[in-house]
């Protein structure tokens, strides 16, 4: 009984080249869709970005973004989550 081999897994750069033009594609598709990416939301509505994150259950995420966005303070990132009820559930 002869053994196959396997194929070798495609390089690091092959598998970056790959994901680049993906990510391109569903940028071209997301600008047609409604409600389409994470960037074009932020332009309409900033504020909608931290909210998904928080009803996402990752309120770091939505802190981080929060600071992005307003140039805040940490602490004072962390009080605004919280008013917005961001850590109550688990954080990410």
């Amino acid at each position: 009984m002869a053994i196959q081999k396997s194929p070798a897994p495609p390089s690091r750069s092959s598998l970056l080249r790959r994901i680049r033009a993906l990510e391109a594609k569903l940028e071209e598709i997301g600008d047609d869709a409604p409600g389409a990416s994470r960037a074009a939301r932020a332009q309409d509505d900033p504020a909608a970005e931290v909210h998904e994150l928080i009803a996402s259950g990752r309120p770091m995420s939505a802190m981080r973004r929060y600071r992005e966005l307003t140039g805040a303070t940490e602490a004072e990132a962390r009080v605004a989550i919280e008013e917005l009820g961001g850590f109550s559930s688990q954080a990410d």
